[in-house]
C-alpha cells in the first residue's frame, strides 16, 4: 500500500465518526458490555466457500441485547475481492413487563475488497441489507432496507510488516449504518472499533477491542442511544 493511500484510510476512519468524542460521554453510557463473535469461512470446490457466524451482544442502559446468526455464500474473485449473499436470524431484546425477546429476519449481499499486503493492510466492505422486523410484541413486521459500509485498518507489529503465525497485529474499524427506508434517518447508526488482534494459525485469527456503538434518535422510531462494548471475536 502507497503512503497517500494510507494516510487518506487513516484519514476517512477518524472523520467518519459523528459526534462527541467517547471520553467525553461515557460516563453517562455505562461500564462497557460484552460482545462475542465466532466466524469461519469454510472453502469448498473452486472459488466458493460458506461463511457462518454466531454474534451475542449485551445490553446497557440505553440499547437492548441481541443475538445473531448469518449463513452466507461467499463467490472469491481472487484473493482480494469477493461477493457473498445470505440470510440472518436475529433475536432481538424488548424491555416489556416481562421481558421478551422478537425476531428479525434478513437478507443481505456483500461485496468486501482487501489489502492483505504492507505495512497498513485496509479492506473495504460494503453490505446492502432487507431487514423484517418487529418494533413491539404483537406487531406486524416492519420492512427496513438499509447499506452499511465499512472500513477496516490492520497493522501487524511483526518486523517487515509481515503477518506470520504467532504475530500480533492492531486493528481499527468504522462501519456507517445508512437508512433507505422511508421511516429512516440517512445516517442511522456508526460503530467504531479499536483493538488488538493474533494470528494463531493461518485461518485463525482472536481478537480484543473497544467498540462504541452510537444510533441516532428517529431510527426506526429508536431514541438517541449509545453503547460501550469490549469485544472478543474469534474467526477461522
Amino acid at each position: 500500500m502507497n503512503p497517500g493511500y494510507a494516510l487518506f484510510c487513516l484519514a476517512s476512519l477518524l472523520l467518519a465518526r459523528p459526534g462527541p468524542a467517547p471520553a467525553q460521554i461515557a460516563a453517562r453510557v455505562g461500564s462497557p458490555v460484552a460482545w462475542v463473535k465466532a466466524s469461519a469461512d469454510q472453502r469448498l470446490r473452486g472459488p466458493w466457500s460458506v461463511f457462518s457466524e454466531v454474534e451475542i451482544r449485551q445490553s446497557n442502559a440505553q440499547l437492548p441485547a441481541q443475538t445473531l446468526g448469518r449463513l452466507g455464500l461467499r463467490w472469491h474473485l481472487g484473493r482480494q475481492f469477493s461477493l457473498t449473499t445470505g440470510y440472518v436470524l436475529a433475536r432481538n431484546q424488548v424491555r416489556t413487563n416481562p421481558e421478551t425477546t422478537l425476531p428479525e429476519h434478513r437478507f443481505y449481499q456483500e461485496m468486501a475488497l482487501a489489502d492483505t499486503s504492507g505495512p497498513l493492510r485496509a479492506s473495504h466492505r460494503l453490505r446492502a441489507e432487507e431487514r423484517w422486523l418487529r418494533p413491539a410484541p404483537g406487531a406486524a413486521f416492519a420492512f427496513v432496507p438499509r447499506l452499511r459500509y465499512q472500513l477496516r485498518l490492520v497493522v501487524p507489529l511483526h518486523r517487515g510488516g509481515c503477518l506470520p503465525v504467532g504475530s500480533p497485529y492492531l486493528l481499527a474499524a468504522d462501519e456507517l449504518f445508512f437508512g433507505l427506508g422511508p421511516r429512516t434517518r440517512v445516517l442511522e447508526e456508526n460503530r467504531l472499533l479499536l483493538g488488538l488482534g493474533y494470528r494463531s494459525s493461518p485461518r485463525t485469527t482472536l481478537e480484543l477491542a473497544y467498540l462504541w456503538q452510537t444510533q441516532a434518535a428517529g431510527a426506526i422510531g429508536y431514541e438517541a442511544a449509545r453503547r460501550q462494548a469490549v469485544q472478543v471475536a474469534v474467526s477461522w
